[in-house]
């Protein structure tokens, strides 16, 4: 859910992750690996032991906007995501729509690009030893399952935020990645797997799923 991924709009043929079965995207388990494969960021969260406040972890654990928690198993997660249609909006890319298919497959329609961008997602996961800062119970030492979701375009594409350039998976950590989900509709609303062009430049300006909607309908032929 590049989400967050702004990408250049140039478009290629993507190496296929391993076959599996799927009834969701696919769910990967960080190991020595995958590390190459899967760029994730190298914060605090990952650390040996990370200390998170009691309100960082209570947030862990809460709902919003019918998104699956920050704490939720990677596989309802990727779940929760697979044929769905993901309206984001960051100060740095702008609004973003992506449509996520069943099998993983994604395709982007991203601010000023006049095409679609395919791709693929997938969860990437791992336990971590956390020391939870308890203002009542003082620190204490549990076990957090921390997932990213990891988007990968093309070789030739570019993320303009960051200057990463495509090919291979960019992770970010779920929890941060569903701050900024503002709207998700399942099912493929906007036919972006049926396109290669954008249905027209989309803004950078904060959107609605609703208000789109009317604007495809009107520029359709």
């Amino acid at each position: 859910m590049a989400v967050t991924l702004g990408l250049g709009a140039c478009v290629e043929t993507l190496p296929a992750l391993p076959p599996e079965p799927r009834d969701h995207p696919p769910v990967v388990a960080f190991s020595p690996a995958v590390a190459q494969q899967f760029r994730r960021p190298l914060g605090r969260m990952f650390g040996a032991r990370p200390v998170m406040t009691q309100a960082e972890y209570e947030a862990r654990n809460a709902g919003a906007a019918g998104l699956p928690k920050a704490a939720a198993d990677p596989e309802v997660i990727a779940a929760f995501l697979g044929d769905r249609t993901v309206l984001t909006y960051s100060p740095q890319h702008g609004t973003q729509v992506e449509y996520i298919s069943k099998s993983g497959e994604v395709f982007l329609w991203y601010p000023g690009n006049s095409a679609i961008l395919p791709g693929s997602l997938a969860v990437l996961w791992e336990n971590a030893s956390a020391e939870i800062d308890d203002p009542q119970e003082g620190r204490y030492r549990g076990q957090v399952k921390l997932s990213h979701v990891c988007f990968r375009y093309g070789a030739n594409t570019y993320n303009p935020a960051s200057g990463q350039r495509g090919g291979g998976f960019e992770c970010s950590p779920y929890s941060s990645q569903r701050e900024r989900v503002k709207e998700t509709r399942k099912g493929d609303v906007f036919d972006l797997a049926g396109r290669s062009a954008a249905p027209f430049p989309l803004g950078r300006e904060p959107q609605s799923i609703a208000a789109l909607q009317k604007r495809v309908g009107a520029v359709r032929p």
